[in-house]
């Protein structure tokens, strides 16, 4: 079982039915918000079919596209109304292009889109490099830091107002601030306002920066790795 998931075809095939998933999604909300439209409206299932194809077979281009067109994807995401009000369905579908970047930086997939790749012994590699343990410490502080400078991203929000027991509850309008969710606003009251966090939502700030975080740091410190893994294969190759 384990050797079948080591086939780029088998993982570029996960990598389809994750984009099919995403599209019927996006597509089965009602009403649709426009941020989910323009994901509904980004992809078309028969180019990432014959994309993921192309990988499979070996192009390294066809590759690169794909990992732009899924970083495209989770930026519109982030920049959308749905998200800015704590919609799960946004955070799912950041959390299944998350999975696609995976599959596509796979040991596997990237070995078959390297020059050469039909000539070298077949072998059976990691599907991902371990990661080191400095990066949950530095993608925990990269979330912390991140959600605390994104403060400055403000909005105008409707919130409860602050009214007596006896008056009819009411909504006020205050600026909120966070990103993507807001989740600092001020409730007024009378001449005065009073701060108020929502704790559910600076959770998910906090969880969605440092999980985005760790897949930065951990992209950047993967072309390190491979030459390393690479030179060990040609090694424990058979002459």
């Amino acid at each position: 079982m384990a050797r079948i998931w080591r086939k780029p075809g088998v993982l570029m095939t996960a990598y389809l039915v994750l984009f099919v998933a995403v599209q019927a999604w996006a597509t089965t909300r009602s009403p649709i918000s426009a941020s989910l439209q323009h994901v509904a409206d980004m992809g078309s299932i028969p180019i990432a079919a014959f994309l993921a194809w192309r990988v499979s077979r070996g192009g390294w281009f066809s590759r690169g596209l794909i990992i732009v067109f899924t970083v495209s994807l989770m930026q519109q995401l982030l920049w959308g109304a749905d998200l800015k009000s704590g919609g799960l369905v946004s955070l799912g579908l950041l959390g299944i292009s998350l999975a696609q970047i995976a599959l596509l930086v796979s040991t596997p997939v990237y070995e078959r889109t390297r020059k050469g790749s039909a000539d070298r012994p077949a072998s059976l590699p990691r599907l991902w490099p371990t990661p080191r343990w400095w990066m949950a410490a530095v993608a925990l502080a990269g979330g912390l830091l991140i959600t605390l400078m994104f403060l400055g991203s403000e909005d105008f929000q409707s919130v409860p107002c602050a009214l007596p027991p006896s008056a009819s509850p009411g909504q006020c309008v205050t600026l909120a601030q966070g990103f993507p969710v807001h989740f600092l606003a001020a409730r007024p009251s009378g001449s005065e306002a009073y701060p108020v966090i929502y704790k559910r939502a600076a959770a998910e700030d906090l969880a969605i920066w440092t999980v985005l975080s760790f897949a930065a740091s951990y992209l950047l410190w993967l072309p390190s790795r491979r030459p390393a893994e690479a030179t060990s294969a040609r090694v424990a190759a058979p002459v």
